[in-house]
């Protein structure tokens, strides 16, 4: 019972938050970092939870919301548009995934990389349909049956209903057979393997699951935000979502939440030092991997442990 009461907080705060504040710059804020959530609890699986270092989540993202903005644009009704999105990143990540994953070490690393920049070379270069380096403006809304949400405060609502769904599906595979094996694959591959695992199916599975995290995010961006370019899932942004794992905490949910919201919200918070906001931003970065190597979701249980060895 205790255990939930800071959680039942949090929750508290978090439904309170639009109450607090009526600034629809801060509400459009926070639905990027929810957003960045969910993207970031995907990156988990293959990365906190497998031990793979995958570099494709931004692009993913992208593919995602890049499709239901085309799908939409087009005249397909909007409930069409995550099973479009979803279908397309597990596409993807099947290609991608099946030949890398059966190998070791950093293979997956390199081929994420090179397959971020072929999609953002393809968003760039397919202006007819992308909209180039200009983007895609004015893209229809989430609409189920003619109801959605209207406003920044009602898209914040569904956005963090959304971001706890995500939450607790990802807790559930991990209390179940294929988390014990993501876990598993990441400490040891050949112990893994030596035990019954089949390592490249697991492997391959959180590629997917996590792709999937990031194409419903997509679609969910393009639908509430309303405008994409590039410069949304580009190789930065890929790293940045790496970041905002190893800074909340690397195979923590909670983590996941804490470091995409920190990392998304520190930038702007930080405006008023002017250009040397990125040198603060850094440092801070830097010190929450020296110091609490378990990420920012660590410090809790670190503070009385430090306390307690003086």
């Amino acid at each position: 019972m205790k255990s939930r009461i800071p959680l039942a907080l949090c929750a508290a705060v978090v439904l309170l938050i639009p109450v607090a504040t009526h600034d629809g710059y801060v509400i459009q804020l926070l639905n990027i970092a929810i957003l960045n959530a969910i993207v970031v609890l995907g990156l988990n699986f293959a990365t906190g939870w497998t031990g793979q270092i995958n570099f494709g989540q931004a692009a993913f993202y992208g593919l995602g919301a890049y499709t239901t903005a085309i799908a939409t644009k087009a005249g397909l009704p909007w409930i069409v548009t995550p099973f479009l999105s979803v279908i397309i990143v597990m596409a993807a990540s099947l290609v991608l995934g099946l030949p890398t994953l059966r190998l070791r070490t950093y293979y997956l690393a390199m081929t994420t990389i090179g397959f971020g920049e072929i999609v953002r070379l393809i968003i760039v270069h397919w202006e007819p349909v992308t909209g180039g380096t200009s983007g895609l403006r004015a893209i229809p809304g989430i609409s189920v049956f003619g109801f959605g949400p209207q406003g920044q405060i009602q898209h914040y609502y569904l956005l963090v209903a959304a971001l706890a769904l995500a939450a607790l599906i990802a807790a559930r595979i991990r209390q179940s057979s294929l988390g014990r094996a993501m876990i598993a694959t990441k400490d040891s591959e050949i112990a893994a393997e030596q035990s019954g695992v089949d390592t490249t199916r697991t492997k391959l599975l959180a590629f997917m699951i996590g792709a999937v995290y990031a194409g419903l995010a997509g679609c969910l961006y393009a639908s509430s935000i309303r405008f994409i370019s590039p410069d949304s899932f580009s190789g930065i942004q890929a790293v940045l979502l790496m970041t905002m794992l190893i800074v909340g905490g690397m195979g923590s949910i909670t983590g996941c939440i804490i470091g995409a919201v920190a990392l998304t919200i520190l930038p702007e918070a930080l405006r008023f030092l002017g250009q040397w906001y990125l040198v603060l931003y850094g440092l801070g970065v830097i010190a929450v991997i020296v110091l609490a190597p378990g990420g920012l979701a660590s410090i809790a249980s670190l503070i009385p442990r430090r306390a307690g060895a003086r």
